[in-house]
């Protein structure tokens, strides 16, 4: 992909009116782009979207702060991903929604300690984050941004996280502005982004291809490459850059996008059914044939297992409903089961 930045943003516009509502924005994380692109052009904003760039503000504000507080308490390496630092590369950072802060540390446990010394406050259960790729969330008092301090980056069980010392190597200053923070290469910062997005959901949100395109510079597509083949990571980034390609450089489609992915190009919600498939398939897609059958018995074990807050009764119906609404858009479904839980 050629690093023609104004036509990457004049194609994401194309795919914010491309989307057949405002489900299918907030579920692909255009909806900030939508309120932006629709000001512009006089047409009306929702309130709905109104109040979403409201919290976005309030979060953006937020980030200088808390980076300057978690610089304050911890003297080790701080390297923030995703969020404000991947929103920093757009044509408008205030188009890319987040709600946490995500700082890869050099010791975590040391690191925690020191933010809670200073008057953070830990969340969540501590049983959850045992084997976590970060510790406890933590919140400073009146403010609704979340830090989570990383072990390692998120990625696929079915893959190896590259060593953090190897990504501080490469590590550039934050473009937050705060002094002491650092921030992934672009190439790597890319990678990083990907694997976060294969972790949850493989080529689920158009806003995250938008990202990984956002933040490679002119020489970052060739080091991602080789960096993706140096971590085994080569069959997802192949996968999520054709995606990307595709999407918004208008390049051939990908069998991905025709079979388990097909959702993007019309920027339209996945279904149920869809989400199901993609989550099975992403990773046997990924992976070097010989090691597929245990990305599938991964994903499969994933997708079969019941939330810890769910009994296995519930699970089962709550199977029985996605089989029920398996061409129904997911917010669709989650809504319905919302109702029925009520």
């Amino acid at each position: 992909m050629s690093d023609n930045r104004s036509g990457i943003w004049r194609r994401v516009e194309e795919l914010v009116d491309r989307a057949p509502g405002t489900a299918a924005l907030r579920a692909h994380r255009l909806h900030l782009v939508a309120v932006r692109s629709w000001r512009a052009r006089g047409r009306h904003v929702p309130a709905g979207l109104r109040a979403d760039e409201h919290s976005a503000a309030i979060m953006a504000l937020a980030v200088p702060l808390l980076l300057a507080r978690a610089r304050a308490a911890y003297s080790g390496s701080l390297m923030l991903m995703k969020g404000p630092e991947a929103a920093a590369h757009r044509e408008d950072p205030a188009t890319r929604y987040f709600r946490d802060l995500d700082l890869l540390v050099d010791d975590p446990p040391a690191a925690q300690r020191a933010l809670v010394a200073r008057g953070f406050i830990e969340g969540g259960n501590p049983d959850d984050y045992e084997d976590a790729q970060h510790l406890r969330p933590l919140a400073w008092p009146g403010v609704p941004l979340v830090v989570e301090l990383h072990r390692r980056p998120n990625c696929p069980q079915w893959l190896m996280p590259p060593p953090s010392q190897e990504l501080f190597r490469g590590a550039v200053p934050s473009r937050t502005g705060v002094e002491g923070v650092l921030a992934p290469s672009p190439a790597v910062h890319a990678l990083l982004l990907a694997a976060h997005s294969w972790a949850h959901r493989p080529l689920a949100r158009l806003a995250d291809l938008i990202d990984i395109v956002a933040v490679l510079d002119a020489d970052g597509r060739t080091v991602a490459d080789d960096l993706a083949r140096q971590w085994g990571w080569s069959g997802m980034w192949r996968t999520t850059i054709a995606a990307a390609d595709a999407v918004l450089a208008d390049r051939s489609c990908p069998l991905s996008l025709r079979i388990w992915a097909r959702h993007l190009r019309p920027a339209r919600e996945s279904t149920v059914l869809e989400n199901h498939l993609l989550r099975i398939a992403a990773p046997v897609w990924a992976m070097p044939l010989a090691h597929a059958p245990r990305a599938f018995g991964v994903a499969f074990t994933q997708a079969a297992a019941k939330d810890s807050n769910e009994s296995w009764d519930d699970k089962r119906r709550r199977s029985g409903k996605a089989v029920a609404h398996a061409f129904m858009p997911e917010s669709a479904h989650v809504r319905t089961l919302k109702r029925s839980d009520e």
